[in-house]
């Protein structure tokens, strides 16, 4: 994904090259809200339990940026997942940002 706004991959979600700096903006320009989901991909402890994905309801009309990421949110392909739920909104644009 570039820095560039680009349409949300509302079905099959977005994702991005992790970097220590990076950062995900989201722009809600839809009438409904929705969460934005950033699964992590690390464990702790001798019971591996799973650090505690990102989630964050959005309302109508807003926007925010996420990040930067820690380590834990790197996949095993090296880049960070983001995740959309709610209703099937449209005029969602994302970015990038270094």
């Amino acid at each position: 994904m570039d820095a560039v706004d680009q349409a949300a991959e509302i079905t099959d979600g977005n994702s991005f090259v992790w970097t220590p700096t990076r950062r995900f903006y989201v722009l809600n320009g839809d009438d409904a809200s929705l969460t934005v989901g950033i699964p992590t991909a690390a464990t702790v402890g001798r019971s591996a339990l799973a650090v505690a994905d990102l989630s964050q309801a959005m309302s109508a009309g807003t926007r925010r940026v996420f990040g930067p990421f820690g380590p834990e949110f790197r996949q095993a392909d090296g880049t960070v997942h983001v995740n959309y739920t709610g209703t099937t909104p449209t005029g969602v644009m994302v970015a990038a940002l270094d």
